[in-house]
């Protein structure tokens, strides 16, 4: 399969309150991108297993855990807020039917979700689908999705309720209201910075993030409300390339053109992404105040004093 194949969804999708494993969310994937307009309601989509684990990098064609995951799925509940404003809630998939013999899964699309990924107007996430399909955690998934929303927006910085975030992910239950992560920093840990790791560097955007913090009366550790996210888009659809890392380097971390080519001239892009990650995750905690600067002095350039 291409790279440059694309899953087109409606934002009701991407922003939907649902749980989903990694292995469940591949499967999601590679039927939406089989979704066109022109196909009858009533068609079946076919997903081969073999495809999928080349696709994932997997040498093992596990059965079981694709039958669990497809058992899960047809009994997976979204929900989100219409334009409308009314509540949907509604399954992805009506049937999975495994061909003996085949490693195929033929699969059939809810009624209710079908219009989503095909009667699109200017409310919309375009998604790679290799990139997608790549990532190895389901939030690094969804996340992608959410800066999806925003890679070819003009203002590519947005915030999301903590709350809400959360919700999204599927890591707050609708049931029980109970909280995977209620701590920050575990959030922080097992969430976005695996999104972190996963996304960057790997798929066609990059992103930062940081924590917007509230008010508390009296003593004590204010409460993280929100996170602010920025995006970086990278149009190409292969994943790391030279052009793109010094993009980065030069808009995301504040260097000099000049500065940026040194660093690609001298550095693996193995090296630049692993020290790029490490500088990130001190900005998010607060200990660097001159980006530029402090990247620089990072890679070892001297940096030009004003006179």
């Amino acid at each position: 399969m291409s790279k440059s194949v694309e899953i087109w969804q409606d934002n009701v999708l991407t922003v939907a309150r649902y749980e989903m494993t990694e292995t469940e969310k591949n499967i999601l994937y590679m039927v939406v991108a089989q979704v066109r307009k022109e196909d009858s309601p009533m068609k079946m989509y076919q997903v081969s297993v073999k495809e999928m684990a080349a696709l994932t990098g997997s040498d093992e064609l596990n059965f079981e855990a694709y039958k669990r995951a497809t058992e899960k799925l047809v009994g997976r509940v979204f929900q989100t807020v219409l334009p409308s404003g009314n509540l949907l809630q509604a399954s992805f998939f009506a049937s999975a039917e495994y061909k003996t013999g085949t490693g195929i899964i033929e699969l059939e699309l809810s009624q209710k979700v079908r219009p989503f990924y095909v009667d699109l107007n200017q409310r919309f996430t375009k998604i790679q689908l290799v990139a997608a399909i790549s990532l190895n955690s389901a939030y690094a998934k969804r996340v992608y999705e959410l800066l999806c929303m925003y890679k070819n927006m003009q203002n590519k910085t947005f915030k999301r309720d903590l709350i809400e975030l959360k919700n999204m992910l599927g890591i707050i239950d609708p049931k029980t209201g109970k909280d995977i992560y209620p701590d920050w920093t575990k959030f922080q840990m097992r969430v976005l910075d695996v999104a972190t790791r996963e996304i960057n560097g790997h798929t066609d955007v990059t992103f930062t993030y940081k924590p917007i913090y509230g008010d508390r009366p009296g003593r004590g550790r204010k409460p993280v409300i929100e996170v602010e996210f920025e995006v970086f888009y990278q149009a190409k659809p292969d994943p790391i390339q030279t052009s793109s890392l010094h993009e980065r380097l030069v808009k995301q971390f504040r260097l000099r053109v000049d500065q940026a080519n040194q660093i690609l001239s001298t550095h693996s892009v193995e090296i630049i992404n692993r020290q790029l990650y490490d500088i990130q995750s001190k900005v998010v905690d607060g200990k660097v105040k001159n980006l530029g600067s402090y990247t620089a002095k990072i890679f070892g350039l001297e940096t030009k004093k004003e006179k």
